[in-house]
């Protein structure tokens, strides 16, 4: 196909799901009477080159891959009204964060669903590819079989304008090596999968992955299992029965002291617990407080064609960084994103007030007859009265 031809064999297109903070819309469309998913580019970045080579590279890389635990990419296409597409296999089911969040599927469909994307993981790492955007909702569970299927292999879509809330929510299953922009490797993907058992721990459909999901969830890569074959074994692997023997045996014995001190121990446990939370968290805060100044100075606005909102995305991120694990926790979370607000709003008032001073020091020494004739009208030539009039004097010049 010609770069300028458009296919006329997809019909039926509706859209599906369009990415809030990224570049990529979906569709559902039909193709020979058979139901197929269409991803392409929203209309803002169908010219871009960047993201038209990004698709064109998420193709290329997914349509080499035969895997019955990934979703198959099936054709590249250019569709009129929507330009360059990737044509990928429909899947009938719903994403794991769906059933999770709903309790549709009890503890062993969840184990077989977490081996099977170990398989799937497996089989990318030894063709060297990392997922990398791995999270609940890039799982799909298929409805007649129950069988765990990989979508939307690549690098996580994240603007520079979006939203602050949602990015921070989608960062919760993203290595800090994918954050901070270092070269990762398939321990990036291991991280994500132990964030997933933690999703499904936190919501009480099964605690059985809690060892193997700390190990995967370590901040250093180090420090992580190595392999997800590793991981697999951490999920599957079962107990002897002399060892389930013993292990009931000193069950008993330590819940009959557990009766004794462990609500004491427990106490105490959760006091100081809190207690380095808070400190830790107020140590953070401390941290976001004392760059101001310098993120006042970064940003500082030094004349009236600037705009008066600064483009300070990554310095945001590396402030939400610190406060990364605090937005987990139903105690802090809302301070956290409350502190986040806070230093944005601290930016945009000194840059505000940066733009007044430009503006009042423009509008004093103004020439022109209508800032002579608004000045001439005012009683009383204080600070205030004279802005007021500066802005009505800036407004008519543009």
């Amino acid at each position: 196909m010609s770069e300028n031809n458009f296919s006329t064999d997809y019909t039926d297109l509706h859209p599906l799901h369009t990415s809030r903070y990224g570049n990529s819309q979906v569709y559902t469309a039909k193709f020979n009477g058979k139901k197929v998913i269409v991803k392409t580019l929203k209309p803002e970045c169908a010219a871009d080159a960047a993201c038209r080579a990004s698709l064109r590279q998420e193709y290329e890389t997914t349509s080499m891959l035969d895997n019955k635990y990934i979703r198959k990419a099936l054709d590249f296409v250019k569709i009129e009204g929507l330009g360059d597409c990737i044509v990928f296999e429909y899947i009938e089911g719903k994403s794991l964060a769906e059933h999770v969040r709903v309790g549709t599927l009890s503890e062993k469909q969840v184990k077989s669903v977490l081996t099977e994307v170990c398989d799937a993981l497996n089989y990318l790492h030894r063709n060297g590819i990392v997922h990398c955007n791995l999270n609940p909702e890039n799982i799909i569970v298929t409805a007649n079989e129950g069988r765990a299927k990989l979508i939307d292999i690549g690098i996580p879509e994240t603007k520079q304008d979006a939203d602050r809330e949602l990015l921070i929510k989608e960062m919760e299953f993203v290595a800090p090596e994918i954050i901070k922009g270092e070269d990762v490797d398939a321990r990036a993907d291991i991280y994500s999968l132990g964030k997933i058992m933690e999703f499904i721990g936190q919501r009480n459909i099964s605690k059985q992955f809690h060892n193997a999901a700390t190990h995967c969830t370590q901040f250093s890569k180090e420090q992580r299992f190595d392999t997800i074959s590793e991981v697999r074994s951490a999920i599957t692997k079962g107990h002897s029965v002399v060892a389930l023997i013993i292990i009931l045996a000193v069950a008993a014995v330590l819940a009959i002291l557990a009766c004794i001190y462990v609500p004491k121990v427990k106490a105490n446990v959760e006091k100081e617990r809190a207690e380095r939370l808070e400190v830790d968290f107020t140590h953070e805060i401390e941290k976001m407080q004392a760059s101001m100044p310098t993120l006042f100075q970064k940003y500082q606005l030094t004349s009236l064609d600037q705009p008066i909102a600064a483009e300070w995305t990554d310095d945001s991120l590396k402030m939400a960084e610190g406060l990364m694990r605090f937005l987990t926790m139903d105690s802090y979370r809302g301070k956290a994103l409350q502190a986040l607000q806070d230093q944005s709003d601290a930016l945009a008032e000194h840059r505000q007030a940066d733009f007044d001073r430009l503006l009042l020091d423009e509008f004093k020494t103004a020439n022109d007859s209508l800032a002579v004739a608004l000045r001439s009208a005012i009683v009383e030539p204080t600070d205030a009265e004279l802005l007021t009039e500066a802005r009505k004097w800036f407004g008519n010049r543009n």
